[in-house]
């Protein structure tokens, strides 16, 4: 009876189909990450997506140092410590298609590394500090679909750039401090305080909080503790390099 009992199991575990995968949801995310990112995140938590999102922010990403390249070049030539390193002698076109180059280049790599490290953080806070259970690719999907909020961001800045004529526009309070330039501390500190990085905090925090199946503040906390502490990262460096130089 027992074994006839055990056949009769194996055989209905056998028998019970796989979930299917929504067909398209990489695509799909890259909307409703904006709009409907609770409803996206439960779908995506047991099919997490990394190459879309990751080739759609790269796109992203590199389309707004095309676009801005000459703009942030132009200011970076007029900061203070590129004209200590200058020491008086004249900018060239040269320099300049350098420095463009450089800033579409490096700009680039450095947004694109970003989503790694912020996936590091917050498995970091959310397996090993909060015990919670969720693989590392489910991790970096919430970081990847979350920085896209950003890198619209950035883009959606380029076209009031180009109106203003400079790099010194932001969708962020640094705009009251954009007269002190863009490597004093109170512009780096200010510029934080951003719109579309509060809403990639936000809904990385819903995305955590999914994927971890925590509550939602500590899904925020994770977000912060990520998300937050590489902004956190950028103003301790920036005012120790005013001390040190």
């Amino acid at each position: 009876m027992m074994e006839e009992d055990t056949v009769e199991q194996a055989g209905f575990e056998q028998a019970v189909p796989e979930i299917p995968k929504e067909s398209g949801l990489s695509l799909k995310g890259l909307i409703e990450v904006f709009f409907k990112p609770t409803a996206f995140f439960q779908r995506l938590k047991d099919d997490p997506k990394v190459l879309v999102p990751y080739l759609v922010l790269g796109v992203v990403v590199a389309a707004f140092f095309l676009l801005s390249s000459d703009l942030i070049a132009k200011v970076s030539v007029q900061s203070q410590s590129f004209q200590d390193r200058m020491q008086g002698q004249p900018v060239t076109p040269q320099i300049l298609t350098f420095m463009k180059y450089n800033i579409m280049i490096g700009g680039t790599i450095a947004y694109l590394i970003a989503p790694l490290l912020i996936a590091g953080l917050a498995y970091f806070w959310g397996s090993f500090v909060m015990a919670g259970k969720a693989r590392f690719k489910q991790v970096l999907s919430v970081s990847l679909y979350s920085e896209l909020i950003w890198g619209v961001g950035m883009l959606l800045a380029v076209p009031f750039m180009i109106m203003k004529g400079s790099a010194m526009f932001s969708f962020s309070l640094a705009i009251l401090a954009a007269q002190s330039g863009p490597e004093s501390l109170l512009y780096v500190a200010l510029s934080k305080v951003n719109l579309f990085l509060i809403w990639e905090i936000i809904v990385a925090g819903i995305g955590f909080s999914i994927f971890y199946s925590v509550p939602r503040n500590k899904g925020y906390w994770i977000s912060v503790l990520s998300v937050g502490l590489l902004s956190a990262v950028q103003i301790i460096w920036t005012a120790i390099s005013k001390m040190i130089f």
